[in-house]
């Protein structure tokens, strides 16, 4: 970008520790003068997927420019801060994470009114956004949104079809990527290579996320109770939440007991050493967006099965079948136990995955979020 920087804020609903790492490079791109503004920047929050108050263990607003209103503010109050600071700094772009958040949506009116450009950013799927109730009225507030805003950073093929379906035209949506701290996680994997020669160990198969049935870990459960007893194999539980007593005592019904570990609540420090020691990572969701699991997971050098619910896989994604990952269909846990023994039995193929989930993990870091977020923002923007 040549000339003075362009003036962008970022309007997000909290922190995340994705992508923290990922707006530290881009605050530092010579063309771009970055600007977070958030909903709520609380240091703990209670997350009813965990069941528990949380608090994340590494500094989610270090070495990048933010602001977020008083805590305790009510939504009024909010929105007034909120419509102060864009007018205040008077920014050429908004980047909108999201559109249904209280952010997002004070956001997008104020910028049509102040006639700002917006570039919408999320991982909404177009198969998932026709569920729901007052769809009519849903897809006629899409339309209507894509057509007002100047464009799009898609994060996946799915998304990018979202966007189109509901009206937008593709010569504004730009490619880019929802990133993980590939490199953190990348560490994690060097470190925790075999010594050659050592003894052949169990499969390691792993699940982390929250324990609630959205994530789809009896699906999980189900598919390990068809797997043969007589192999070497134990499946680990990592996250909390609601449903972890019946996913317990489920286990103990299938007589998984002593093949299952719950593990509980992992903070962000304690993934990557976590995830590094899993062979397959399972993503069994049942509706989800972009896992950021499976990247750090694949990053840290675990094969991946997700379900094809999850909006990760494709031609070019982040999984492709039998390439990156496997991918199974949702709610057939036959077709996942099937998938389990082939990494089982095929240990070429897990050697396979593993190193091509890896290479194409390092694609979805954070210098890769900065490089596409700034080519979008040089094309939407007239010259």
């Amino acid at each position: 970008m040549k000339g003075a920087p362009v003036r962008v804020t970022m309007v997000i609903d909290h922190p995340a520790q994705h992508f923290t790492r990922a707006l530290q490079i881009l605050s530092a791109e010579p063309g771009v003068q970055l600007d977070v503004c958030y909903w709520s920047a609380a240091g703990r929050v209670h997350d009813a997927g965990f069941d528990r108050s949380v608090s994340w263990d590494v500094d989610l607003l270090r070495g990048y420019p933010w602001r977020a209103p008083e805590p305790g503010q009510p939504a009024a109050g909010r929105i007034r801060w909120l419509i102060g600071q864009l007018h205040a700094r008077r920014p050429q772009l908004v980047i909108c994470y999201g559109w249904a958040s209280p952010i997002a949506r004070a956001s997008l009116l104020y910028c049509r009114v102040a006639r700002i450009p917006v570039v919408l950013y999320g991982d909404t799927t177009w198969q998932h956004s026709a569920r729901g109730g007052h769809r009519v009225l849903r897809a006629l507030a899409l339309r209507v949104l894509m057509r007002a805003s100047a464009g799009a950073v898609s994060t996946g093929a799915f998304n990018r079809e979202f966007y189109i379906s509901h009206g937008m035209d593709p010569r504004r949506i730009w490619p880019g990527i929802c990133p993980a701290d590939t490199g953190l996680f990348g560490m994690a994997r060097a470190g925790s290579r075999a010594t050659p020669g050592a003894a052949p160990t169990p499969l390691r198969i792993g699940f982390a996320g929250k324990l609630i049935a959205r994530k789809g870990v009896d699906e999980l459960l189900r598919a390990a109770a068809r797997l043969p007893i007589a192999r070497a194999w134990s499946v680990t539980v990592v996250g909390d939440g609601p449903l972890r007593p019946e996913l317990e005592a489920l286990a103990a019904a299938l007589g998984l007991a002593d093949r299952v570990t719950f593990h509980g609540f992992a903070n962000t420090t304690e993934m990557p050493r976590l995830l590094a020691a899993f062979d397959v990572m399972v993503v069994p969701s049942r509706r989800d967006m972009r896992v950021l699991v499976t990247i750090e997971a694949m990053a840290a050098g675990a094969a991946v099965i997700v379900s094809d619910a999850t909006a990760v896989w494709g031609p070019g994604d982040l999984v492709e079948d039998g390439v990156t990952g496997l991918v199974y269909p949702s709610g057939d846990p036959d077709a996942l136990g099937r998938q389990l023994s082939r990494l089982l039995e095929e240990p070429g193929l897990l050697a396979t995955l593993r190193r091509n989930g890896a290479a194409r993990a390092a694609e979805f870091g954070p210098d890769a979020y900065a490089r596409t977020m700034a080519s979008a923002i040089r094309m939407c923007l007239p010259s």
